[in-house]
């Protein structure tokens, strides 16, 4: 659930972190784009103006010339019936006015205005009844802030002779308003912003949409990966075990060859050995160890024999050879064999047996083995051993239940050099030693374990490096067996 979190967690803060950087992209070029364009635009939109201020005073000239209109009586009226269409057709132009030249003193006078002035309207400029000789235009601001163009057009009349000077007549004042300019720019900057932000949150949509796809393949790649690795040490495992069972089919031909050879000696000297107990005095006390030690030897001969005979027959025991066994009875047995190599080593043997628990069926021959290999490893473990104090080895029986099913448990506990924690999971794997070269082959516990997996049991290892371990068999137990 953690690692879930962490993953779920660390998406988030990639995403976060794209957004923020998109932000950090989109909106300072978003700003610097609009500002750009209202200064390119604005100058642009503003001479457009100025444009049509233009054009509609030189329209209204230029009637005002061909209509004779200034030659009225009273052109007033029909002056300001012109003014009132240009008017009509432009909404942004606020004020004309039309004025004429007086011929004698060349002072202009203003004959038609769509407005009458009014000094404290704000909203409309003062007027400036000047004739021009050209066009000009003027951009100013007003005491709202908004912009307008104050242009005046010369009334000229042109005549038919190129040599003859031209005649200007009067000019015409015209007034448009830029507010318009400003209400485009809003406009556009809304329109910018909305479009912006549609934009943005499309990509970041998008962005999420393909994220999420990415991350999702992403960790279909991991989990790819992961069996893709699962699978190939399970190859390897495979390959390994492969190799083992080779192995151990060539050692299994070099055993019965070794086997067959050494029959002939060993049924040799077993017999010699039954006529050297026959020599020793029965009735010696004093003899008795020695007969007890001969005991030893021909039991344990005897035990060769038996495995020698096994490896001929290449077959298991049948399950006619086992027998109720005291684990007690055959842990005494067996540590009487080893008891001469633990006396040159100084060990401190402690018995911890469970005089209570009943026999086990098993063949003593396996169990006995299994026993065997576990106290010479013990013993080798606390020759090694580079920190000397008195060893201890200790062997205990006991009956344990666990998952609804009773144990019989046979352990051996020592006071050695210990195992390595990364070789714990491989110590009973076929070929795999501690020991140095020449000393070990690492088939003892992979024996062991065979033989206990024979029972329904196992081997279970404890230790820890340069102080101790603690190996234990677990074979099924039925009370009262």
């Amino acid at each position: 659930m953690i690692k879930l979190r962490q993953r779920f967690s660390r998406h988030l803060d990639l995403q976060a972190k794209i957004v923020l950087v998109l932000l950090a992209i989109i909106v300072p070029t978003f700003l610097i784009v609009t500002l750009a364009q209202n200064q390119l635009t604005k100058p642009i939109l503003e001479d457009e103006i100025r444009q049509i201020g233009e054009n509609s005073g030189k329209r209204l000239a230029a009637e005002i010339v061909s209509d004779r209109l200034l030659q009225l009586p009273k052109p007033t009226a029909a002056i300001e019936k012109r003014v009132q269409e240009v008017l009509d057709s432009q909404p942004n132009i606020v004020r004309i006015d039309v004025i004429a030249k007086d011929l004698t003193t060349g002072i202009g006078k203003l004959v038609a205005s769509n407005i009458e002035e009014d000094p404290e309207d704000p909203e409309v400029p003062p007027a400036h009844f000047e004739v021009v000789e050209q066009v000009v235009s003027d951009y100013k601001i007003d005491d709202a802030g908004a912009g307008f163009w104050e242009i005046n057009v010369p009334i000229d009349q042109k005549s038919r002779d190129p040599k003859a000077t031209r005649r200007v007549l009067g000019s015409v004042h015209v007034v448009i308003s830029a507010k318009i300019v400003s209400r485009i720019a809003q406009t556009v900057w809304k329109m910018t912003a909305a479009a912006a932000g549609f934009s943005m949150i499309a990509l970041l949509v998008g962005l999420g949409y393909f994220l999420r796809k990415t991350i999702q393949n992403d960790r279909r790649l991991r989990e790819a990966e992961s069996q893709n690795l699962q699978l190939t040490e399970q190859l390897h495992e495979a390959e390994r075990q492969l190799m083992n069972t080779e192995k151990l089919a060539v050692m299994g031909q070099l055993t019965a060859s070794f086997a067959h050879e050494i029959g002939t000696p060993l049924t040799a000297i077993g017999g010699h050995l039954q006529l050297l107990k026959d020599d020793l005095p029965q009735n010696a006390s004093a003899l008795s160890s020695a007969d007890e030690r001969v005991d030893i030897i021909n039991g344990q001969l005897l035990k060769i024999e038996g495995i020698v005979k096994s490896f001929l027959q290449s077959t298991a025991k049948p399950t006619s050879q086992t027998q109720l066994v005291d684990l007690n009875q055959l842990s005494d047995k067996t540590i009487r064999i080893v008891k001469p190599r633990m006396d040159a080593l100084g060990v401190d043997v402690r018995r911890n047996f469970d005089r209570t628990m009943g026999p086990v069926r098993v063949v003593p021959l396996d169990l006995e083995q299994i026993l065997l290999n576990l106290l010479n490893n013990s013993l080798d473990s606390m020759n090694s051993k580079k920190e000397r104090g008195k060893p201890v080895l200790e062997v205990g029986t006991e009956t344990s239940t666990e998952g609804g099913q009773t144990w019989a448990e046979l352990s051996v506990y020592d006071t050695g050099e210990g195992i390595k924690k990364l070789d714990l999971k491989n110590v009973l794997k076929p070929f795999f030693t501690t020991k140095p070269p020449g000393e070990g082959t690492g088939l003892g516990l992979a024996i062991c374990q065979q033989l206990a997996h024979k029972y329904g049991g196992h081997l279970e290892i404890d230790s820890r490096e340069g102080a101790w371990t603690r190996v234990t068999l677990k074979i099924p137990y039925q009370v009262g067996a």
